[in-house]
């Protein structure tokens, strides 16, 4: 198996993780370097799908060479014999793409991006052949960054969920209705929960998974004369028992979020009569008493999906979407929120620059631009507002008084 996950409580978090190993189990060299030095920060999902592309570029150099020799290459500083096995290894995916109709432009990119930082490396400490490497690694990131080993497809354009599925994934979430499809009352107000965090605050589908239930805070505000809640979106290096652990995808993704008096009150609600007296701090806990897994918070969407109405359904096809996916949510609470942003009058630059602290995005991403230009429809506003009212009423008419 070439990517193995080490989860052993003895070792320190820096040793635990995702790591590229070679044919006899040995963890990779340069492999190794690139993933726990270089980039530390990586989520584990992201981590895991550079790891298995780079993991592939040495096999494919050991098809070239006959021998398992790309960490000798990099050590060596070889930048001719490097390029040789890019361009092959570039081949191999083009014939991939035309057999298989499928995109192989990520795995490229990641054993390029790989390739040429590993050489950039070298160059560092190369002494008199240093400006020699340094010309190489520019000829790789120049010339063989615009290489696709297929033709690439248009992102398709990032779209708000249509307020007929909205309006339909209220009804289904409510834990009093006929309509939910959670067998138990537990199940009903977590995953109630869980759709009311990934779309009120936009969470990544990691970021949900990561939440203590300590992770929600409170202060008295002194000049504003009242309590005021957040979230402390962050990661902590407790040990974790999932196998697919959850992660930041980027320093900037640790963030504090604003909470509304509702997000505040069911969260109280849900922890105080359904969490339980878990063992883990996390505030998501599957039946078993554990921390909720990835796969399982995409799971509650796709019953989810399934519970929908015809009408519903129909719609999401229009939108070119199958079903409902945790990150839908999330594009559906940019959309919302950009809007909302320039409706109180701030600028366009100005609304990018909050959205980017809101979720999390890098003062160098494209995001807000794109969800600047995404599709909106006013419907959808007002669903977002007056429905959620409506909503709200009926959660506290639901929730009894002595959860307060």
């Amino acid at each position: 198996m070439p990517i193995i996950n080490i989860r052993n409580a003895a070792l320190p978090p820096s040793a635990r993780g995702l790591v590229a190993v070679g044919s006899l189990g040995v963890p990779r060299f340069w492999a190794t370097i690139w993933s726990d030095v270089l980039n530390p920060r990586l989520e584990p999902s992201s981590r895991q799908k550079y790891l298995t592309a780079i993991d592939r570029f040495y096999e494919a150099v050991c098809e070239q060479h006959g021998t398992d020799c790309l960490d000798r290459l990099i050590a060596e500083a070889d930048g001719d014999a490097l390029e040789e096995c890019l361009l092959g290894f570039f081949a191999q995916l083009r014939n991939e793409a035309v057999v298989e109709n499928a995109d192989k432009s990520s795995t490229w990119k990641f054993a390029l991006d790989f390739a040429t930082e590993m050489l950039r490396q070298a160059g560092s400490t190369a002494g008199a052949r240093a400006n020699e490497i340094q010309a190489k690694v520019h000829r790789l990131e120049t010339f063989y960054r615009n290489l696709v080993p297929n033709p690439q497809k248009p992102p398709p354009p990032i779209r708000a969920l249509p307020p007929l599925v909205i309006e339909d994934l209220y009804e289904i979430f409510r834990p009093d209705s006929t309509r939910n499809p959670f067998k138990t009352e537990t199940l009903r107000w977590r995953n109630l929960l869980v759709f009311m965090l990934l779309l009120r605050l936009g969470l990544r589908r990691g970021e949900g998974a990561l939440l203590y239930a300590s992770s929600f805070k409170e202060d008295f505000d002194p000049v504003a004369r009242k309590t005021v809640h957040w979230l402390d979106v962050e990661e902590v290096d407790d040990p974790d028992p999932r196998y697919e652990q959850p992660g930041l995808k980027t320093e900037t993704s640790r963030r504090q979020l604003p909470l509304q008096e509702e997000i505040v009150e069911l969260v109280r609600f849900y922890i105080r009569n359904y969490r339980g007296r878990a063992n883990h701090p996390h505030l998501l806990i599957s039946q078993k008493g554990l921390p909720l897994s990835l796969r399982s918070l995409s799971e509650i969407f796709e019953v989810a999906t399934d519970a929908l109405s015809d009408e519903a359904k129909q719609s999401l096809k229009k939108q070119g979407l199958k079903g409902v996916s945790c990150h839908d949510l999330r594009h559906t609470s940019a959309v919302v929120r950009m809007r909302r942003y320039q409706d109180t009058g701030n600028g366009l630059d100005k609304a990018q620059e909050k959205l980017r602290t809101f979720f999390g995005w890098s003062k160098k991403s494209d995001m807000p631009r794109l969800y600047a230009k995404a599709y909106f429809e006013t419907s959808l506003d007002e669903v977002w507002g007056e429905k959620f009212d409506h909503f709200v009423d009926a959660l506290r008419r639901t929730v009894p008084k002595t959860s307060h």
